[in-house]
């Protein structure tokens, strides 16, 4: 995995030893670099699985438990992330279906004009620049559950938190 984000886990673990640590992965991405399609196992959540955009589920945004799926995939993730803008990482308390379940109330937003658009957080460029975009009743409200969420900005580490973004 990350090996900067694995020292910040350890790190914030002194204080809040439940944190667990999450990647949220592009589907799309994955398969167009790994040449195959995340699915259903342990450990793998998809965020359209039981939405209307269930059918697209493998070119969607996965959900995966970093403990529960192991560092072999946790170190493809890592690479995968130096390779596209297509995996962030969560710290968080919250387990796997729940984080998934909060998460996938972010999907769809509604625009001005009052239509509903696909909010691809999961993908690192858009996630930098929402952090910059919310409100900080927003931000509180977009993170709430979220104790850090990890990404790369042009090759640099950065993270949000609920009262701040650095991105």
């Amino acid at each position: 995995m990350a090996l900067d984000v694995a020292e910040r886990l350890t790190e914030l673990r002194a204080a809040f030893p439940a944190l667990r640590l999450y990647a949220l992965v592009d589907g799309v991405q994955y398969e167009n670099h790994r040449g195959e399609r995340l699915d259903d196992r342990p450990g793998f959540a998809s965020l359209f699985r039981g939405t209307a955009d269930g059918p697209l589920a493998h070119a969607g945004p996965w959900l995966v438990d970093i403990e529960e799926a192991g560092d072999a995939i946790a170190n493809d993730l890592a690479g995968l992330e130096r390779e596209a803008p297509s995996v962030t990482w969560l710290i968080t308390e919250a387990d796997l279906h729940g984080l998934a379940q909060l998460l996938r109330l972010h999907l769809d937003v509604r625009i001005p004009d009052g239509r509903v658009a696909l909010l691809r957080f999961w993908d690192p460029r858009v996630l930098a620049s929402l952090a910059n975009v919310l409100d900080p009743k927003q931000r509180e409200t977009f993170f709430a559950h979220i104790h850090e969420w990890h990404l790369l900005r042009d090759g640099h580490r950065v993270h949000i938190g609920r009262k701040h973004a650095e991105a």
